[in-house]
């Protein structure tokens, strides 16, 4: 399936792969794809299956869909290989998903989630509470989102409610609840790139706590892990930290 995208810099560069997480879209890379192209990569940011301006999601999508997607959509017209893969939490799984069979330069994960320490009901509830809200109240649900993260920009709200409006959140919430089977301590094993994984703190609500962040990070071959006074969407809490420790990594 061909996913949407938004892309960023001049053909020809170097290429830079943003994935969003659930219920998010391309719009969450508001400024960190114009950040990587202001520094001379050629950036593309998707919308997963289900998200966005992507062809709609069905109840028995499964991660190994998404990742064919990002395959079909990316990979093949980039000659099988991307030089900086970057997926935030869901993204951050179908990215490692895709590396398990396909080339990329360097890799980085954004909060994926951890296998062991989900709450996948929990989650998928609240796609489906959230979608509600945006949808029936956006404004309201902005500043509600404003409130609950203080770090985060104005623009940050408003395009997460747009793309919680666009989402599917039905089929999307059915993919979480009974689709979503993933380990992700092996999924980590098998990356033989160079890695980094940035994480929030426990006590803001990161998706991957101890032990099992601690076993995730000794399962990289080549790894580095990095984490920030931050909560889940580590991109929207601390970007100035973000792009600075991507800078520095990117450069290493």
């Amino acid at each position: 399936m061909r996913l949407a995208t938004r892309t960023w810099g001049e053909e020809n560069s170097p290429l830079a792969v943003l994935v969003h997480g659930v219920t998010a879209s391309s719009r969450t890379w508001w400024r960190v794809g114009p950040w990587f192209a202001s520094r001379g990569w050629r950036t593309v940011a998707v919308d997963l299956r289900g998200h966005g301006e992507s062809p709609r999601a069905t109840e028995t999508m499964r991660l190994e869909d998404l990742a064919g997607d990002l395959y079909e959509t990316i990979f093949e017209p980039a000659g099988g290989r991307v030089d900086v893969l970057l997926g935030h939490s869901l993204g951050a799984l179908t990215a490692l998903e895709l590396c398990r069979r396909h080339a990329v330069d360097r890799l980085v994960l954004e909060e994926p989630p951890g296998s062991k320490s989900t709450d996948f009901d929990e989650i998928a509830g609240g796609i489906e509470a959230d979608a509600i809200r945006a949808k029936e109240v956006p404004e309201a649900f902005e500043q509600e989102q404003l409130t609950q993260n203080p770090l985060w920009s104005k623009e940050d709200s408003v395009e997460n409610v747009q793309s919680l409006r666009e989402c599917d959140a039905g089929p999307v919430a059915a993919m979480i609840r009974n689709g979503l089977h993933y380990d992700l301590e092996a999924l980590a094993r098998s990356v033989e790139v160079p890695a980094l994984i940035i994480l929030g703190s426990e006590t803001r609500g990161s998706a991957l706590p101890e032990p099992e962040r601690t076993s995730v990070a000794n399962a990289l071959s080549d790894g580095r892990i990095e984490a920030f006074d931050a909560g889940h969407g580590v991109h929207r809490d601390n970007y100035e930290g973000y792009v600075r420790l991507l800078e520095n990594w990117l450069r290493g």
